[in-house]
């Protein structure tokens, strides 16, 4: 038994609350079981209990044995004065408030079905076990949990973002120089595109965007592919602008050629073409913030990536083999892929900063009308029938499978509330049965 079955069967009222009375019998009606917390501090904020003839308004804590208040050292702690219920599984002892007021107990009635439940779901794991009961939940409240999961995402997705920020001197032009350099190197490819967005100061590289000549030489350059002894005429000409501009600038040493990925690739996802990509888009865009909070419409947000690469990516994949000749365009599903990777969270964290709601709103609005992504955890859901029609479905599914199914954190989800539900619905039939 944890901690964190017990949280669920306060939270969601799993067990006979009709009749509870305190370790010293006092009468308890709980008018409010209080906020979940995942912070620090008590488990339940302002619940409203009335225990005996007294209405009290504050926190609720939950252990599995009373005496772990004492392990804990929360009759130490000041923020813990203001609990007014002690909820535990097993009653050892009497607890006190670093007031040295004695805190009433109740113990939750816990049957021998409701753990029965709880191992099952807990075994559950990644394998989903709850999609037996899919096809009974509440289509709104399956809405609403896939709109918490989406929100949940990308304010994590915000923070790195934020945090950023934070790091390039509050200048939202190099955080968005950062976040979507780091989206063009997704997945295998993005910690080589941060050390090498890290590794020049973006006021160089503006003095040089109306060159895509010397924004590959300097790109290129910083990013080691132009170490060694080049083998056509523009990449000698690449090399020879970068070591002038290296010297020019006093460039520090460039990453190693080596630890960029090629393998397992398709040549369009190259990390040299994505480099190149990166140099048109300075190129064209020139303030990409402005042009990214400027963008009202999908549409126009698209746009910003309609461009092809230099004539010599035509022939070309890396800077040393030649191939057949094809004009390089950024596809649209890896237009849809930065969107979602970097454009999306840079606006939801512009928005949460400065307060602008609107960025926030604009942001969810562009992910519900880009299509489903595609992989092996959404055709996984699918195969569930549960279906994607949108990045925003698609978004929400990939967060619920890393951040809930794989980290066994049935309880905390809606489905697997449902499920536990059923199935101890289902356990005291039987039981009635025998």
């Amino acid at each position: 038994m944890t901690e964190l079955f017990l949280h669920h069967v306060w939270q969601y009222r799993v067990f006979d609350y009709t009749c509870m009375k305190t370790t010293d019998g006092q009468t308890i009606e709980v008018q409010s079981f209080g906020t979940y917390n995942t912070n620090e501090g008590p488990d339940f904020l302002h619940a409203k209990i009335r225990i005996g003839d007294t209405l009290w308004v504050g926190d609720v804590e939950i252990h599995v044995h009373a005496s772990d208040w004492n392990k804990h050292k929360h009759f130490q702690q000041k923020e813990y004065n203001s609990v007014i219920l002690h909820v535990v599984a097993y009653y050892d002892k009497d607890v006190c408030s670093q007031k040295q007021s004695v805190i009433p107990t109740f113990v939750l009635p816990i049957t021998p079905q409701m753990l029965r439940s709880y191992e099952l779901i807990s075994a559950c794991g990644i394998a989903k076990a709850c999609s037996a009961i899919f096809a009974t939940i509440n289509t709104l409240q399956s809405q609403m949990w896939f709109d918490r999961l989406v929100i949940e995402r990308f304010e994590t997705k915000a923070d790195k973002v934020l945090c950023d920020y934070e790091q390039c001197n509050a200048s939202w032009e190099i955080t968005c120089y950062k976040t979507i350099a780091r989206a063009l190197g997704n997945p295998l490819n993005s910690q080589p595109f941060e050390m090498l967005a890290d590794s020049l100061d973006l006021k160089i590289i503006s003095k040089h965007a109306h060159s895509i000549f010397q924004l590959e030489a300097l790109l290129f350059g910083q990013a080691g592919f132009l170490n060694s002894k080049q083998n056509c005429e523009y990449t000698s000409q690449l090399q020879n602008e970068y070591e002038f501009l290296r010297k020019k600038y006093n460039l520090n040493s460039s990453l190693s050629e080596h630890i960029w990925k090629f393998s397992k690739m398709r040549p369009y996802g190259f990390p040299t073409i994505r480099i190149a990509q990166m140099c048109q888009l300075i190129h064209s865009s020139r303030s990409l913030t402005s042009h990214i909070l400027e963008c009202d419409s999908l549409e126009r947000l698209v746009r910003l990536f309609s461009f092809a690469l230099h004539n010599f990516w035509d022939t070309h994949y890396t800077l040393r083999d030649t191939s057949p000749p094809i004009q390089k365009h950024i596809g649209i599903h890896t237009v849809y892929t930065i969107i979602i990777n970097a454009i999306i969270p840079f606006l939801f964290a512009y928005g949460s900063r400065m307060c602008m709601q609107e960025y926030k709103e604009r942001a969810l609005f562009f992910l519900e009308h880009i299509p489903s992504e595609h992989n092996t955890i959404i055709q996984e859901w699918e195969g569930l029938e549960i279906q994607s029609h949108s990045a925003y479905r698609s978004q929400a599914l990939i967060q619920l499978h890393n951040e809930y199914c794989k980290q066994k954190r049935c309880l905390q989800c809606v489905f697997g509330h449902v499920y536990f539900t059923h199935i101890l619905k289902k356990s005291e039939t039987m039981c009635k049965i025998v």
